[in-house]
């Protein structure tokens, strides 16, 4: 009998037209373009975690980077429901995201995990503006919803 985390990978397998491995009958790595994906699903929590890194931690010009990465999670503006984080030894930063696994379905789990992709590409181009110093007051378009689906 096939599994709800299954039949999720299945359909986004079939929308991104790669087979992609289940690991350990609960985890899956892949790749879309530069963007390295977590797919895992936790049982327990009946939840799938999907995460991803999005850009490393500047030796300098932390605090700014900090103030855009909280101003952008303030009430999920900029984040699309998902959260940004960062590692314990904070060197990189990356976008979590742990929906109820009874909400997604094989229609909205591709749609889902492309808008988590597009949000990932979204904050590393703010990261690398302000890693870059060319942040000062300007503000990136939203991401575009109509934007396709990152490729293998």
């Amino acid at each position: 009998m096939e599994s709800a985390f299954t039949g999720l990978i299945q359909a986004l397998s079939g929308q991104v037209q790669a087979r992609l491995e289940i690991r350990n009958n609960n985890k899956v790595h892949v790749n879309f373009d530069d963007i390295a994906l977590l797919i895992e699903h936790l049982p327990d929590a009946e939840q799938l975690l999907l995460a991803a890194p999005v850009a490393e931690v500047p030796a300098a010009g932390r605090e700014e980077l900090y103030r855009l990465l909280l101003q952008g999670q303030y009430a999920f503006a900029e984040t699309g429901g998902a959260t940004l984080a960062l590692d314990k030894e904070e060197s990189f930063i990356s976008l979590q995201m742990a929906p109820s696994l009874r909400a997604l379905t094989r229609e909205n789990f591709p749609a889902l995990v492309e808008n988590f992709l597009n949000m990932v590409d979204y904050w590393r181009t703010r990261c690398l503006e302000i890693t870059e110093g060319e942040a000062e007051g300007e503000a990136l378009p939203e991401p575009a919803p109509e934007a396709g689906m990152l490729r293998i």
